[in-house]
């Protein structure tokens, strides 16, 4: 008998087992201890055939910001089938029960990192963050003036502390990055013994900026670094800028928020690379638009009609949705029938699951998406719905 069944962390062995063979990868107990970790915190999913597991997915417990509000998110990772079990749907039935069951928890969003792009847009997924790498010579990195603050290089204890804080506040001015909990600074970054840590400290005491690193004598990896102010970041470019003796590079990969930052160089012929991230989409259409931060600069009254195509995956999403947004933050929504819908005065739209995704997370304009026939609509009519979007791309800091 084939069936899809739920795991927990007494499956650990059987689910590390098959996740080191499927991506060639050391079976060490510390692997394992971190495969636990992240079990405890997800909803596991195994296709068995005949008893024996042949395929896995772990959709990991996240929440995200996203300006005035925040969703719940799915993050998929682990997706592993042994060799001989390939192709033979046990990954297909895994994502049809796992998206059923985060709909009705009301998990709004669901986001992976693709081995394959064209695999995952069969189960509605789509790209919606880029990445951008720079790769510096040592003698091209700026070093700017010495700021009024300090950096120190501390222990990871307490970069996690001055991390969250900072973190935290920069995340208020992005599109779908996570809320990072604490388990999650221990997961990526405290159980890497190569990361070296620093922060920023303001003349007043107060954390501004901290830096999460690598180095070696050919490159200076930045992990991650944020920072609150143009002061905090000219102190860690410095700091960064200060070991340009000791390695013959300096690399920094970042979400990208539509432009770079090869304009602060002296000399910008440096070598970037922009490059496509992972993907979403949206799980429970009802509910992540009901909650959606629609601007409230426009104060007229206005109705949408949001007509999902078939959604072969997640078909609750499918159908026509009435959308008007409110100032509650709780917008009324309606599944109707296309007999009685009313479209007088009203803006409609009409696209895939992927679509709507890519637009209503900041990844792809209205203009963008009608333009390559993504989205079906008014052009007139559905300026309106542009002005009343959140500004900004989406950006993910994170992997999973």
């Amino acid at each position: 008998m084939n069936e899809v069944k739920k795991m927990n962390t007494q499956n650990v062995e059987e689910m590390f087992q098959l996740a080191a063979y499927a991506f060639n990868s050391e079976t060490t107990e510390k692997r394992k201890k971190r495969l636990n970790q992240l079990i405890g915190h997800s909803s596991n999913y195994g296709y068995f055939v005949e008893g024996m597991l042949s395929s896995q997915v772990i959709a990991t417990h996240f929440k995200v910001a996203f300006h005035t509000t925040s969703y719940n998110v799915g993050g998929i990772g682990y997706v592993s089938s042994y060799p001989e079990y390939r192709g033979e749907g046990g990954i297909s039935a895994i994502m049809q029960q796992m998206l059923k069951d985060l709909a009705q928890n009301k998990i709004e969003l669901a986001y992976l990192a693709p081995f394959s792009y064209p695999f995952y847009r069969k189960y509605g997924f789509e790209q919606i963050f880029e990445q951008i790498g720079y790769t510096v010579q040592a003698e091209k990195w700026p070093i700017p003036a010495k700021t009024s603050g300090v950096v120190k290089r501390v222990t990871f204890e307490i970069a996690k502390e001055a991390g969250k804080n900072v973190y935290e506040q920069v995340i208020k001015n992005h599109k779908a990055a996570l809320i990072r909990e604490s388990w999650w600074w221990d997961y990526v970054f405290g159980l890497e013994e190569k990361n070296k840590y620093a922060i920023y400290q303001k003349a007043t005491g107060e954390i501004a900026g901290y830096l999460i690193y690598q180095s070696s004598t050919q490159q200076f990896t930045i992990k991650e670094w944020g920072y609150l102010s143009s002061e905090a970041m000219r102190a860690l470019v410095h700091f960064v800028g200060s070991h340009n003796g000791s390695a013959k590079e300096f690399y920094l990969k970042q979400a990208f928020s539509g432009e770079n930052l090869s304009f602060l160089l002296s000399d910008p012929s440096l070598k970037m690379e922009l490059n496509p991230y992972m993907m979403g989409r949206i799980v429970d259409f009802e509910h992540f638009i009901q909650k959606y931060p629609f601007s409230k600069e426009n104060e007229k009254k206005a109705v949408y009609y949001f007509e999902v195509e078939e959604d072969r995956y997640a078909p609750w999403n499918t159908g026509i949705w009435q959308v008007i947004p409110t100032k509650n933050d709780q917008n009324q929504v309606k599944k109707i029938s296309r007999g009685s819908a009313n479209f007088e005065g009203a803006v409609r739209v009409k696209g895939t699951i992927q679509s709507f995704t890519q637009l209503l997370l900041g990844y792809k304009s209205v203009e963008q998406l009608l333009f390559f026939e993504r989205l079906k609509g008014n052009a007139e009519e559905l300026l309106s719905l542009s002005n009343v979007l959140p500004k900004g791309k989406s950006l993910l800091h994170d992997y999973f």
